[in-house]
């Protein structure tokens, strides 16, 4: 489980003196925590522990915006380490192409209503692709 693999980084980074590695790390473990507790006794999936460690990701990324629009890099920098390190535990993100296709298979399937075409692709998709770019490419597939 992911959550298992923070806790052994964070472990190896104490012991080799990484200390805002650890910080970082810990906190993504209390974020899986926090999510565990809010779910049913060994309801927590690894799908459950990419989406929580994805939102995380998300915010970082519109933090590290709002630090780049206020002038305040080094607070910017602190966050891009954050992003890192969130970015090394993540699955890679599929591609366009592939979420095209999907998106595509589920309109062809269940009709055009974008509620429906989202949360199905969503489910196939399952932490695989950001719910932005899903969204965008869905979005593209019934206008279009």
């Amino acid at each position: 489980m992911l959550k298992d693999k923070l806790k052994l980084a964070a472990t190896t980074a104490l012991k080799s003196g990484e200390g805002r590695k650890v910080e970082a790390l810990r906190f993504l473990v209390s974020l899986l925590d926090k999510k565990e507790l809010s779910l049913p006794p060994g309801g927590m999936k690894g799908e459950d522990e990419v989406a929580v460690l994805r939102k995380e990701l998300k915010n970082k990324e519109e933090s590290r915006a709002m630090f780049l629009k206020g002038n305040r890099n080094d607070l910017a920098a602190d966050v891009d380490f954050e992003i890192e390190i969130l970015r090394e535990y993540l699955p890679v993100e599929i591609g366009d192409e592939e979420i095209t296709r999907v998106a595509g298979e589920v309109v062809a399937q269940r009709g055009s209503v974008f509620g429906v075409v989202m949360g199905e692709t969503m489910k196939r998709l399952a932490g695989k692709a950001g719910g932005d770019r899903v969204a965008k490419i869905v979005k593209e597939l019934i206008d279009g």
